[in-house]
């Protein structure tokens, strides 16, 4: 599959802007809508995979769209 015809990246395009296969922390929070002290916390959990590069920290896409698909559903009460 030619990187243009992913459905993620095309929308990113579309959307104006590129996504990045590795971003920083502060990235990654605002990507994901969180705050960078809940990023990590879920590094030292472990529920969240980030690289070292030098000093940085990077955590890829990947890896923060698994993160994000692993948390539990939102789960309602029945209506009243």
């Amino acid at each position: 599959m030619a990187e243009s015809d992913h459905p993620i990246t095309t929308a990113a395009i579309n959307h104006g802007r590129r996504r990045h296969r590795a971003m920083s922390v502060a990235e990654a929070a605002v990507e994901a809508r969180i705050g960078r002290d809940g990023i990590y916390a879920a590094i030292r959990e472990g529920r969240l995979e980030a690289r070292k590069w030098g000093r940085r920290t990077l955590i890829t896409d990947e890896a923060l769209q698994r993160f994000l698909n692993g948390l539990p559903p939102l789960q309602l009460p029945p209506a009243a």
